[in-house]
């Protein structure tokens, strides 16, 4: 309980008294703004409040300590124990050492908001923390180099925090080794902030044990790239350069520009890129992202396939723009990395820079568009009309994916574009002279050219890697996600690995090929293998032989298929090697099912090493790669020390925990083990306080250099950093896609509009004041009903017709309600306001949607009047769908 400490009357006062009287004390002392002065009055009865705790925790005048953390903390702990926060106040130095003579400690409810921020225009609104409370503790230096206590005031001015509260006091939050070690693992997840609170307090028990609120790691983040700012570079390039000399063979290269001293392109690939390369290099895939750092710079990595047919990565690079010149760097620095092997294919999209800069530098690699990207547009390309033909599609496809012949293909093409009369179609004409860059055909002579024909594992890989990255990232903070990725797609790898040497595939057949070829090939290949086993074991035949120079030639048959074709598969007897006319083996490197037929029947127990590619066999990467310097591209498992500590003692940690289980006794065990080590701990000598900075530093993994060497780049203007155009098929996916709305009349789904247009007095008033035979003002109302329901029966549009007069009636006090055309005529006699309304509606419904449908088309905004009926209106509504709507005008008179 807290102890309220009475200056005259003794007695304690009720909670509503404490109220009124410090509402009182403050009124007495001139208001909120004002420094309150201790009363001495018989009046006042209470002045502060004295926390009760223990007298070991209390700081007493004269009390020493070693030095002014030890102070600090002393204070800290008691404020906690009882309920109150401690900040720093004033110091004072010796002028002549500059050592710290005084120091002060003041509740962090000590004085009043300063007066000139009391008076601005407030952006949004704050919370007054202080109160004019007069808690303080004052250290001075004594002359043996030790720190006293020679003032201390306990009386506080305001309510104490609870036991409960206490861990949400501000001084008592702080961002610890700890929690920046666990943050940093979360933030190589893509995890952020509030995330990364919730996750610990399930860790920790609950959020009383955190030790900091979600806010102090968002500051943290905050004052993270604050740090950084224009040393976001160097500490970027010098991350590289602690990297490398870790690992000798992690490469990278920059370029800057020297007049303002900006990065413009980075590139870098450690050991084990460059090893997959050595190995796997043959076919690559180039992309670019973005959105991946707060300059906007474009990411580029390069990718291929492993031996698992899983995506890996070459290398990676960030682009200042997307010029010749800026591809042309990249890929010379690529194959400065690699030692100037250059890939037998290489795929991109139809960037006209990269296929210069590709032309200029890879001369001897063959360039191929991706041809996913092409035939996305054909649809939208040919026109609605077309790309709804299936005969069309058919036979277009068949044409880019069947053809086996340059001459096949471009027989096929002029007669498709001859039979649906596309000669004047512009795009078909641009891709069909740039056919040898994406018609498959043109690649079948291409080793391995089939192994990737889009883009599509790039773009994949561009999205793996975003998921790790945000828009907001700093280069350093990118780079620590970046190798989590990258540790991500390699675990993935490995995981493979492990299970293509610990399982075993099952077996469709009893034939020593597919047994041979389960053993030597991975998961992946061997599935590929088997399915050509089991066609030619299944469906294939010989259908002739015959003897020529160069070998022995067969036919080959496959019955699954109708119309199949004959395959011709040249084969030598001695070496068993063949060359099949489909060339499977030639673009995939997995025999086709013409060899196998062939294979199956020479009772061989192996397959034959000619068929069996290195960089699709589990062993694949076992093979030692050594660069130009005769280093070997490999990991490096060397870490920095502090690093490896802590991460075995989490591991030592978890395994005890592990051990342990749900046990009491071996969890009171561990406990009473590590409380013993913590009071170990607590007489080692502390180590100084780390500063804000080496704080950051150590977060980070680098230090702030000196000066500023090469500042950050500025904000990149590309294709990719504003918003994107939409073709018209993605337009038309995103409309069908959308959430039609509702009728709250009949339920029915559609859109149906309502507009009301008042027209006071005037010639139409007067009107329609003669038409209802009165002689006073009038308002004249007219109601226009938009429906696009236009298949809807007479039922559905006359509930419409139904709720529309419903909502009338229940707004305005109707006399009587005229269609358009009959507005001038005389409508005489005695009214029924509710009869007449209904069945004007109705014989208007009637005439709208049986003799005189009017059909409006938005694009041209024209009105057709020249279809009669609802079949009609169904031949239009085929072509236009969204734009055709009925229209219902009538007009309603309110005296």
């Amino acid at each position: 309980m807290d102890e309220i400490h009475q200056e005259e009357d003794e007695y304690e006062p009720s909670h509503h008294q404490l109220q009124s009287d410090n509402e009182e004390r403050v009124d007495r002392q001139g208001g909120e703004n004002e420094t309150p002065n201790k009363c001495r009055s018989p009046m006042s009865i209470i002045k502060e409040w004295v926390p009760v705790c223990e007298e070991d925790l209390k700081p007493k005048e004269g009390m020493e300590f070693d030095n002014l953390e030890e102070c600090e903390k002393f204070y800290k702990k008691y404020a906690h124990q009882v309920g109150f926060s401690v900040r720093k106040s004033s110091t004072k130095r010796d002028k002549k050492t500059g050592l710290l003579k005084y120091k002060t400690c003041v509740c962090a409810k000590e004085g009043f908001r300063e007066a000139k921020y009391a008076g601005k225009q407030k952006v949004r609104n704050v919370k007054l923390s202080r109160e004019g409370c007069e808690a303080l503790v004052r250290f001075k230096r004594t002359s043996e180099g030790k720190y006293v206590v020679y003032k201390f005031h306990e009386g506080h001015t305001h309510l104490l925090a609870t036991p409960r509260k206490c861990h949400m006091l501000k001084s008592n939050r702080e961002i610890t080794n700890v929690h920046r070690c666990l943050y940093k693992a979360f933030a190589r997840a893509n995890v952020g902030a509030s995330r990364a609170h919730r996750y610990i307090k399930e860790q920790v028990g609950g959020y009383q044990n955190v030790g900091c609120s979600k806010q102090d790691l968002k500051n943290f983040q905050r004052n993270l790239r604050l740090h950084i700012k224009d040393y976001d570079v160097d500490m970027f390039i010098e991350n590289f350069k602690k990297k490398q000399k870790i690992d000798p063979s992690f490469y990278f290269a920059y370029e800057i520009n020297k007049a303002t001293r900006q990065l413009r392109h980075v590139f870098w690939a450690d050991g084990i890129s460059r090893k997959n390369y050595a190995l796997y290099g043959d076919v690559v895939s180039f992309d670019t992202t973005y959105d991946t750092n707060r300059y906007k710079m474009i990411f580029a990595p390069f990718t291929g396939l492993d031996n698992h047919r899983l995506c890996i990565t070459f290398g990676a690079a960030f682009l200042g723009d997307e010029k010749v010149e800026s591809f042309s760097w990249l890929f010379e620095k690529f194959l400065d990395a690699m030692d100037d092997h250059k890939p037998v294919c290489i795929i991109t999209d139809q960037d006209p820079a990269m296929k210069v800069a590709i032309k200029n530098v890879f001369d001897t690699s063959t360039h191929r568009f991706c041809i996913w990207h092409i035939m996305r547009k054909l649809s939208e390309k040919v026109g609605s009309t077309l790309s709804s033909n299936e005969v069309f599609m058919n036979q277009f496809k068949s044409c880019v994916y069947n053809s086996e012949t340059k001459e096949e293909f471009e027989s096929s093409w002029k007669s498709v574009v001859n039979e649906f009369k596309l000669q004047t179609n512009d795009w078909l004409s641009q891709m069909f002279s740039i056919r040898d860059l994406w018609i498959p055909t043109y690649f079948r002579d291409v080793f391995l050219g089939a192994v990737l024909r889009t883009t599509s594992r790039s773009e994949s890989e561009n999205s793996f890697f975003c998921s790790f990255t945000n828009p907001h990232l700093s280069l350093v903070e990118f780079w620590m996600r970046f190798e989590s990725a990258v540790e991500s797609q390699r675990h993935s790898q490995s995981m493979s690995d492990n299970d293509n040497f610990s399982l075993i595939p099952e077996l469709k057949t009893n034939r020593d090929l597919e047994r041979h070829a389960s053993q030597v090939y991975t998961f992946t290949n061997f599935y590929k293998f088997q399915e050509q086993l089991w066609i030619a074991c299944m469906d294939c035949e010989v259908e002739d032989k015959k003897e020529t120079e160069e070998g022995l030639v067969i036919t080959i048959a496959n019955h699954a298929r109708k119309n199949g074709k004959m395959r011709e598969v040249v084969y030598n007897p001695l070496s068993h090697v063949a060359h099949c006319s489909c060339k499977m083996f030639q673009c995939e490197g997995i025999p086709c099912r013409h060899i196998l037929c062939i294979l199956k029947g020479k009772s061989l127990s192996e397959v034959p090493c000619y068929y069996i590619l290195n960089r699709w066999t589990k062993m694949a990467a076992s093979k030692s790669i050594f660069n130009v310097s005769s280093n070997l591209l490999e990991t490096c498992s060397k870490i920095d020390n502090e690093d490896k500590l802590i991460t075995n003692n989490w591991l030592e940690f978890l395994n005890c925990m592990n051990l342990a289980g749900r046990d009491p006794e071996k969890l009171t065990l561990i406990s009473n083990e590590f409380q013993n080590v913590s009071k170990l701990l607590k007489e080692f000598k502390s180590n100084p306080t780390e500063s804000k900075t080496q704080e950051l530093e150590s977060f980070i993994g680098s230090s702030v250099p000196k000066e500023v060497e090469i500042l950050p780049p500025k904000q990149s203007n590309t294709k990719g950093s504003g918003k994107r155009m939409k073709g018209g098929k993605e337009k038309a996916m995103e409309q069908q896609e959308k959430k039609q709305r509702q009728c709250k009349s009949c339920g029915h789904l559609g859109v149906l509009f309502i507009t009301v247009l008042a027209l006071a007095g005037g010639g139409a008033a007067a009107a329609a004041a003669a038409a209802a035979d009165v002689d006073v003002e009038v308002v004249l109302l007219k109601v226009s009903i938009v429906d696009c329901f236009i298949d809807s029966d007479i039922v559905v549009w006359e509930q419409h017709i139904d709720f529309l007069c419903c909502l009338l009636l229940s707004y305005f006090p109707l006399t009587c309600v005229f269609s358009s055309e009959e507005l001038n005529m005389k409508h005489g006699g005695s009214i029924d306001v509710i009869a007449d309304i209904w069945e004007l509606c109705w014989a208007l419904t009637r005439r709208v949607v049986q003799e005189d449908l009017n059909v409006y088309n938005l694009k041209g905004g024209r009105s057709d009047k020249d279809f009669k009926g609802k079949e009609e209106a169904h031949e239009l509504r085929g072509e236009e769908r969204d734009s055709d709507f009925r229209i219902l005008d009538f007009y309603v008179v309110f005296f």
